[in-house]
């Protein structure tokens, strides 16, 4: 029989979103679910976007407009860059997905950190580049290591920061050691911000800030985050006016949807929201990283809107808690066997949380 699939699909894996929390809600026979698994805002998108959306829907049946030009113009002002430096995306993973169409080709080579955000290896894979992995040092991303794995073949290196899912980041001045080493000839740079709006540390570098001063390099932002934006799929990139034309030629027409675009610009204008979806996660960050250390677990120090935990017997304590109606996410699905991904909530939620925890292992409770 003929083969129709190509080979790669072999190796490629499925991402797993796992069930939605109303598919969840009907199994378990539970009506106040909560999704501590997927990183989203705890509040939600603001006031100010909800009625955006409202006033956009009547024309939903008409295509969006296919530059996102209001949308990159407010991004470029809020930046500091021209428009022609932006490219509005279907989530930030779409974007991976067209730098990878646009750059790689069989027999280019890509350094990642391992583990990683999942997408990274699929969009390489798929475009038929080969896969470097960099261990990551404990829950560091070593970039010394992902320098020594750049040869004549590399065409791309992929750095998360903060990094997901350990949520530990890249500090300005080893990050700019790196990008000195490899110089303006070097490996295009891919810098995934997705979670910079949640970073309190002072070591933590600006990627936009750094476009002028080294090349070629794309910084990677989404509105899915901090905005509350993850169900209308927004993201950016942000670069030389050169990369994003290259990028604009692989992009699909109406990429972005209407909602999704007058959402963004209304949560760009909201700054208010945008300040406090930001403190209340590092408030609750530390709230919650504090208690679960206090508990006797393991807790990497994050700078992102969620905590990876070591605890005892995960497995169960991960089936425990959804019973108890909070879903988190399995450690070992994301390369961290004997943890779980927990997405910070607000100060009710996270004592929910604790409150599980601790009726499964009623000895933490009073440590």
């Amino acid at each position: 029989m003929r083969s129709i699939w190509r080979p790669i699909l072999d190796r490629i894996t499925p991402y797993e979103a796992g069930k939605s929390i109303e598919a969840l809600e009907q199994e378990l026979g539970v009506d106040a679910l909560v999704r501590l698994s997927a990183n989203e805002s705890p509040l939600g998108p603001s006031a100010h976007v909800v009625a955006a959306i409202r006033r956009e829907a009547p024309h939903g049946h008409l295509y969006p407009d296919g530059g996102s030009t209001a949308l990159r113009q407010a991004l470029a002002k809020r930046l500091g860059v021209s428009p022609e430096q932006v490219m509005a995306g279907n989530g930030a993973d779409e974007l991976l997905s067209l730098i990878a169409i646009a750059a790689l080709e069989a027999g280019d080579e890509v350094v990642i950190p391992r583990p990683s955000f999942e997408p990274y290896t699929t969009a390489v894979l798929l475009a038929g580049a080969s896969l470097r992995e960099s261990p990551l040092a404990g829950y560091e991303t070593d970039l010394d290591d992902m320098r020594r794995r750049v040869g004549p073949r590399t065409k791309a290196v992929i750095i998360c920061s903060p990094h997901n899912p350990a949520g530990t980041i890249v500090r300005r001045q080893p990050l700019l050691a790196l990008l000195d080493a490899l110089g303006p000839d070097g490996p295009l740079v891919v810098l995934d911000e997705a979670y910079r709006d949640f970073c309190d540390d002072p070591e933590y570098p600006d990627g936009v800030e750094l476009l002028g001063r080294y090349r070629p390099l794309i910084v990677l932002r989404t509105f899915s985050k901090i905005a509350g934006l993850a169900g209308l799929r927004v993201g950016y990139a942000v670069a030389e006016a050169e990369t994003i034309e290259r990028l604009n030629r692989v992009r699909a027409p109406y990429n972005v949807n209407r909602l999704g675009q007058v959402a963004a610009v209304a949560a760009l204008e909201d700054e208010a929201h945008w300040a406090r979806t930001r403190r209340v996660v590092i408030e609750e960050r530390a709230f919650l990283s504090a208690e679960l250390g206090r508990r006797g677990y393991g807790v990497p120090p994050s700078q992102a809107n969620f905590l990876l935990v070591r605890l005892p017997d995960a497995d169960a304590a991960r089936a425990r808690l959804l019973r108890a109606g909070l879903i988190v996410r399995d450690g070992a699905a994301v390369g961290f066997p004997g943890h779980l991904r927990i997405a910070v909530g607000t100060r009710e939620v996270n004592h929910r949380l604790l409150a599980a925890l601790d009726a499964q292992s009623p000895d933490r409770g009073n440590r």
